[in-house]
């Protein structure tokens, strides 16, 4: 029992959830960018269409600027979130340590 508790006092629920926000993010931007290079391919190879090539191009990179934006945004929440954890967690432990203090 007591080696459940301390892996669940050393699990990063947080960073769990940053790490998973950023790969949908990555994927996004994946996806994105598959199109326009299959786009690419198939405009090198004869009987292409190339008016919406220029557009997949500019939508891609459209794409990956709002998704860095948001990963930015993200990543600036979740600082501003721990330091408010850490800042709140401080007066309980404060005032634990106190506790401790007076029962000596």
């Amino acid at each position: 029992m007591a080696d459940f508790k301390e892996n669940v006092e050393n699990l990063n629920v947080r960073q769990i959830v940053m790490s998973s926000v950023m790969t949908a993010f990555g994927l996004v931007v994946a996806l994105v960018w598959k199109d326009t290079i299959v786009a690419t391919v198939d405009y090198l190879l004869p009987n292409t269409d190339d008016g919406t090539l220029q557009g997949m191009y500019i939508s891609a990179i459209a794409v990956t600027i709002l998704v860095i934006l948001l990963a930015k945004l993200a990543i600036n929440l979740n600082k501003r979130a721990e330091k408010e954890l850490e800042r709140v967690q401080s007066y309980f432990y404060d005032d634990d340590e106190k506790d401790e203090k007076k029962e000596s």
